[in-house]
C-alpha cells in the first residue's frame, strides 16, 4: 500500500505526466501474469479520485486508461497467439498449470464473449486474452471485444474514485466522510442482501424440489390418487414434473387468496393498516399532471378492453384453425371475468371514499388487476413461446410491467384498497395457472411470432381506441378526487370551547402524528406578513446538500425534513422557520387548510403545528417526540397590531390512549 501511495503522490506532484503513468499502469494491469501482481483495481480507483478532484484531467485520464487496457490485452493475446501449444511448457505455467487451466475453462465456457466478460472478473482478467490467442481466436473478433470491453472497463473501475474525488470538492467537510462511508456501507449491504436472497432461494428451491419429488412418487404409487398424475400430465414426458410444481403453486396461491378474503370479511378493508396508509399516501400525491396519464393506464385494464382483446384474438385463432388454443384463450377471459364477478358478490367489500363517482361494483378483488394479471401475462407467455429462449424474458418483463402499472393506477386514482390489488394478483395468477396446466396436456405447433404479436397489438389498439372514445371524458369526471367538505362554525363557540378540530395532524400515511397546537382565523397573507415581521423567515429552497444532511443525520436539525407532513391529505399552505436562540435547532411553523370557515365573517380557519425540527432518525433514540408546549412568545416576540391570541389547555387521549394535557394557541383578528 505504501508503494501505491508513492505512485499516487508522484502523479499528484507531476500532473503533466499523469496520462503516461495511467497508460503504463493500465497496460501492466492487463498483461498476463503481471496483472495478477499489480493491484490495478485499487490504483485505478485512486487515480479516479485524483481526476474527480480536478488534480488531473478527467477525460484525458479516461482515454489513456482505455488505451492502456487495449494495449495490455493486445500484448497478452499476441503472446498466446505466438506461442500457442508451447505456452503450457513456459514459465510460470509449467510450474503452475492450474493458472492456465482456469483461464482455458473460462474461455471454453463463454466463448468469444469471454474477452468482454473476463475484463471485469478479477481472477481471470489478465489470462483470458492470453488463452484467446492460444486457442486461435480470430484477431478481428478479439480486437472488437478488446476495444469494447476496455471502453466499459476504464470508466467502471474509475467511477467510484471519480465520485469520491468530486464529493471531496463539492461537499462540506463535515459531511463528505459520512457520504463516502454511507455509500460504502450501502453498497456492501446491497451485495450482502443479494447474496442472502440467492442462498435462501437455493435452499428453498432444493427443499421444495425434494418435497415435490416425494409427492409425485407417492401419487404414482397411490391406489386412489394415481389419477392425479394423469390429470397433471404434460405432452412432453420430461416436463410432467413441472405440472406438479404448477399445481403446488396453484394450491398455495389459492390458500393465500382464501385467507386474505376471510381476513377482509372479518376485519373490513377500511380497517386494515396498509390499506389506510396507502390510501392517504396516494390521495396526498395526486396532481393534475399525473391524473391524465394514470387514466390512460387504468383503461388498459378495463373489462371491456381486455375481453374485446380476448374475443378478437380468439376469432383470429379460429380463422387459422387453431381450435384448441382458441378455446383456452377464450376460457382465460371467461374464467377471469366470471371469477371476479362471483367473488365481488361474495366479498361485498365497499370501495374507498373520495371520488366524484365510484364504480357501482364492490371492491374486492380488483377487476382491472385480476384481468390484467391473467390476460396480459397469459398473452406474454403465448408470445414468449414463439421466441428464442434467451429472449423470452423480454415478454415476461413487459407483461408484468403492464400489470404493475395498471395496479398502481388503481391505487393512485383511489378506486381500490391495496388488499383488492393483492387479491387481484392472486386470483389472476391462479386462473392463469389452471389454463396453462390444461393447455400443456397436448402438444401444439408454435405460432409465428410476427403474426401473433401483430394480431395482439392491433386488437388491443382497436379495443382500447373504441372504449377511449366512448368513455374517457366521463372517466375524467368520475375519477375526480373530492376534497373534504367545508364546515361553517361559530366564532364565539370556537373561541370558547374549541370542540371542532381533530387533535392530531395526520401523517402522510393516514395515522395520527403530531398534536395540532395552533388554530388561526384570518387572511393567509395577513398571517404570513405578521409572522415575517415577528422574525420568522421563508425557508430556502431545498438543495442536494440539505438532502444529504437529512439523509445522513448530520446537523439534520438545521434543515427541514424531506417529506412535508399532511393534513386532510393536503400539503401545508404556509411553512416558515426561525432559529432558536443559543441553539443550532430551528423552529418550524406549518399551517394547513382546515376546511372550516367562520359563519358571520366568512374568514377561513387554519390549523397548524409549531415544533423544533427533529433529527432524521429520532425514532431510534429514547426521546421519540419533537412536540413542545407552545407559548405565545414562540410566535410573537413583540405585540401584534392585527391579531389577538389565547392559550388553552386541553385534555385528550394520546396515541397510546392515555389522557394527557397539552397547550393549543387560538389566534384571531382583533375586533
Amino acid at each position: 500500500m505504501s508503494d501505491i501511495s508513492l505512485i499516487l503522490q508522484w502523479i499528484n506532484d507531476h500532473p503533466q505526466l499523469a496520462g503516461l503513468a495511467v497508460f503504463l499502469i493500465s497496460t501492466a494491469e492487463s498483461v498476463a501474469i503481471i496483472g495478477t501482481i499489480i493491484p490495478g483495481s485499487i490504483m485505478m480507483t485512486a487515480i479516479g479520485a485524483l481526476a474527480g478532484a480536478g488534480i488531473i484531467s478527467l477525460w484525458s485520464t479516461l482515454i489513456w486508461a482505455i488505451l492502456g487496457a487495449i494495449v495490455g490485452d493486445g500484448i497478452s493475446y499476441w503472446f498466446g497467439f505466438h506461442f500457442k501449444e508451447r505456452l503450457p511448457y513456459l514459465w510460470p505455467f509449467r510450474h503452475y498449470p492450474n493458472i492456465l487451466k482456469n483461464g482455458e475453462e473460462f474461455f471454453r465456457k463463454h466463448g468469444g464473449k469471454s474477452v468482454f466478460i473476463g475484463r471485469f472478473v478479477g481472477p481471470v482478467r489478465a489470462l483470458v486474452p492470453l488463452v484467446a490467442g492460444m486457442l486461435g481466436m480470430h484477431p478481428t473478433r478479439f480486437i472488437i471485444a478488446n476495444v469494447v470491453s476496455a471502453i466499459g472497463w476504464a470508466p467502471a473501475y474509475m467511477l467510484p474514485g471519480i465520485v469520491l474525488g468530486a464529493a471531496s470538492l463539492e461537499l462540506p467537510p463535515d459531511i463528505a466522510l459520512h457520504v463516502i462511508l454511507a455509500l460504502l456501507f450501502f453498497g456492501l449491504f446491497l451485495l450482502f442482501c443479494l447474496w442472502l436472497i440467492y442462498q435462501l432461494f437455493k435452499l428453498v428451491r432444493n427443499q421444495i424440489n425434494q418435497f415435490l419429488n416425494w409427492v409425485w412418487q407417492s401419487l404414482l404409487q397411490s391406489k386412489y390418487f394415481h389419477i392425479t398424475t394423469i390429470i397433471l400430465k404434460h405432452h412432453n414426458i420430461k416436463k410432467t414434473y413441472g405440472q406438479l410444481i404448477l399445481a403446488f403453486y396453484f394450491l398455495c396461491i389459492s390458500i393465500l387468496f382464501i385467507a386474505l378474503l376471510t381476513y377482509i370479511k372479518l376485519v373490513g378493508a377500511a380497517n386494515i393498516f396498509v390499506n389506510n396508509s396507502l390510501f392517504h399516501l396516494f390521495r396526498s400525491v395526486r396532481t393534475a399532471t399525473f391524473d391524465q396519464p394514470m387514466l390512460y393506464i387504468t383503461l388498459l385494464g378495463q373489462k371491456q378492453v381486455l375481453l374485446s382483446l380476448i374475443a378478437l384474438v380468439t376469432i383470429w385463432l379460429c380463422c387459422i384453425k387453431r381450435w384448441r388454443l382458441a378455446f383456452h384463450v377464450l376460457m382465460l377471459g371467461v374464467l377471469t371475468a366470471g371469477g371476479v364477478f362471483v367473488l365481488k358478490t361474495l366479498a361485498k367489500s365497499p370501495r374507498p371514499w373520495g371520488l366524484f363517482h365510484s364504480p357501482e361494483t364492490f371492491s374486492f378483488p380488483s377487476g382491472h388487476t385480476t384481468l390484467a394479471t391473467a390476460i396480459y401475462i397469459g398473452l406474454a407467455l403465448l408470445i414468449a413461446s414463439t421466441c428464442a429462449p434467451k429472449r423470452r424474458w423480454i415478454m415476461y418483463f413487459l407483461g408484468m410491467l403492464l400489470v404493475l402499472i395498471i395496479s398502481l393506477s388503481r391505487l393512485y386514482l383511489g378506486v381500490h384498497w391495496f388488499t383488492d390489488i393483492l387479491g387481484g394478483w392472486l386470483l389472476g395468477i391462479a386462473i392463469l395457472m389452471l389454463v396453462v396446466m390444461s393447455y400443456n396436456r397436448q402438444a401444439e405447433p408454435p405460432l409465428q411470432f410476427s403474426k401473433l404479436l401483430s394480431v395482439i397489438l392491433l386488437s388491443l389498439t382497436l379495443s382500447y381506441s373504441v372504449f377511449y372514445i366512448k368513455t374517457f371524458d366521463q372517466a375524467k369526471i368520475n375519477y375526480t378526487q373530492l376534497n373534504w367538505p367545508t364546515i361553517e362554525i361559530s366564532r364565539s363557540t370556537w373561541w370558547k370551547e374549541n370542540n371542532f378540530m381533530p387533535s392530531h395532524q395526520v401523517s402522510l400515511f393516514g395515522f395520527p402524528s403530531i398534536w395540532i397546537n395552533i388554530e388561526w382565523v384570518g387572511n393567509l397573507n395577513d398571517i404570513k406578513t405578521t409572522l415575517l415581521q415577528q422574525g420568522w423567515v421563508i425557508p430556502e429552497a431545498r438543495d442536494w446538500i440539505a438532502v444529504l444532511h437529512r439523509v445522513l443525520d448530520i446537523k439534520s436539525t438545521e434543515f427541514l425534513p424531506l417529506v412535508s407532513p399532511d393534513y386532510l391529505d393536503k400539503k401545508p399552505v404556509l411553512v416558515l422557520t426561525k432559529k432558536l436562540e443559543n441553539s443550532k435547532k430551528i423552529l418550524v411553523i406549518r399551517l394547513w387548510q382546515a376546511n372550516r370557515i367562520i359563519k358571520d365573517t366568512r374568514e377561513p380557519l387554519w390549523v397548524g403545528t409549531i415544533n423544533p425540527v427533529p433529527r432524521t432518525y429520532n425514532w431510534l433514540f429514547r426521546r421519540r417526540s419533537n412536540e413542545i408546549d407552545i407559548t405565545p412568545e414562540m410566535l410573537f416576540t413583540k405585540p401584534s397590531k392585527k391579531f389577538e391570541w389565547k392559550l388553552v389547555t386541553l385534555t385528550r387521549k394520546n396515541k397510546r390512549q392515555r389522557l394527557v394535557t397539552y397547550n393549543i394557541l387560538l389566534i384571531q383578528p382583533k375586533r
